[in-house]
């Protein structure tokens, strides 16, 4: 109870009660990382700086979970909402991780042993959480068609700025691992909009959806521990930019975990069902 009273406490400070201070944080968050792109644009005479590359790449993925973290913020039973995009989150992070353990014997895309135990959490997470099979793959057509979009816009990016690259094949590769990343919440953006604006039920939190959304954070905290925090580490003071750009990523995906967490373990709910749980003939001597 300690924990969850605190951890509502947070969600409350960093969030408010207002339209405007709900997202102040995470929009403040995606200020840091533009003026930072901004400055490196300033700073990079030549042209081609990668770190204003991966700055901006890193704002582009931030914006569809500010917009998430928004339409999320609105609704009644976020949890409920988490159960129906959390398994293709999941999947498109699935999908990028499979192609970055595939592709380590050609080139090493972020962290190898990391990709590899995200590949392996990610598959446990969509098991143990969502009860997913590979059967249930057919029933993801949508984030095909996401997957074939990025890889193929990677592709026509590579092939244009091809002159700064050796290889085509290594080039491309690495470019679609990331345009699958910077998409990976897109599916849960399009669902929460569609829900909020045809004004659909929402359902009651259960414990299935509970430990569905407990897979969920376990999962994207942990990885981008790795993908974020260990990479701004080896950074360190070679690339701070890079390394700042990595926490402020962070720090943003922890906030939106953070607020959906509180819901879960929001005191007065957990209060609310032990009050059923004893029934109300149930009394203290």
């Amino acid at each position: 109870m300690m924990f969850a009273n605190h951890l509502w406490q947070v969600q409350r400070v960093l969030h408010g009660s207002g339209s405007v201070s709900r997202i102040a944080f995470p929009a403040l968050l995606v200020a840091v990382a533009a003026v930072l792109v901004l400055y490196k644009h300033w700073q990079d005479q030549t042209g081609g700086d990668p770190t204003k590359t991966f700055l901006a790449l890193i704002v582009v993925q931030m914006l569809p979970l500010v917009f998430l973290e928004e339409q999320i913020l609105s609704c009644p039973d976020p949890i409920s909402m988490l159960s129906r995009f959390g398994s293709k989150v999941l999947l498109m992070h699935a999908c990028f991780l499979a192609l970055r353990v595939c592709s380590w014997p050609l080139l090493e895309v972020g962290i190898g042993k990391c990709n590899l135990i995200g590949l392996i959490g990610v598959c446990a997470a969509l098991y143990l959480g969502f009860d997913f099979r590979f059967s249930s793959l057919r029933c993801q057509m949508d984030l095909l068609a996401l997957v074939l979009l990025a890889v193929g816009s990677a592709f026509l990016t590579e092939v244009v700025d091809f002159y700064n690259h050796q290889s085509l094949l290594e080039s491309t590769i690495f470019t679609s691992a990331n345009y699958i990343e910077i998409l990976a919440f897109v599916p849960a953006v399009w669902m929460v909009h569609s829900t909020v604006k045809k004004g659909e039920d929402w359902s009651s939190i259960t414990a299935a959806k509970e430990s569905q959304a407990s897979a969920f954070f376990a999962f994207l905290v942990a990885f981008y521990v790795m993908e974020d925090l260990f990479s701004a580490y080896r950074l360190g003071f070679n690339e701070p930019f890079g390394a700042v750009g990595h926490i402020v990523h962070f720090l943003l995906l922890l906030d939106f975990a953070c607020f959906l967490l509180a819901h879960i373990y929001n005191p007065d709910k957990l209060s609310g069902s032990l009050l059923r749980w004893w029934g109300p003939t149930q009394h203290w001597v």
